[in-house]
């Protein structure tokens, strides 16, 4: 049970480090895509769409990361942790939050 939670925190704590750039995308993403179709009152079926483009940006999250940080991994390889889990923790998380939030905007706009 220690493990787990000690893979958790860590995958915690290397989405604070990327996280700049991902809730920069999504909220790039929520404002000038589903903002105006809840408006227009199309998003009936964009949510899926938006989540499949958010995952789509991971991979140039990942690219920019490796770039300007590429020593980053040294502590995580002594919690144990690969960069494998860490990148797959932070898109499962990425990925919910986005979830979260469109839902929030479309609930609280409808």
């Amino acid at each position: 049970m220690t493990i787990l939670a000690t893979q958790l925190r860590a995958v915690g704590l290397f989405y604070r480090s990327v996280a700049p750039f991902m809730l920069g995308v999504s909220a790039l993403i929520l404002l000038a895509v589903l903002l105006p179709a809840i408006q227009e009152g199309w998003s009936g079926g964009m949510l899926p769409a938006l989540v499949l483009t958010k995952l789509t940006t991971a991979p140039v999250v990942w690219y920019l990361s490796e770039q300007l940080r590429p020593g980053q991994y040294w502590f995580y390889f002594n919690l144990n942790v690969s960069r494998r889990r860490l990148w797959a923790g932070v898109v499962a998380l990425d990925a919910l939050l986005f979830l979260g939030g469109a839902l929030l905007m479309r609930a609280l706009l409808s």
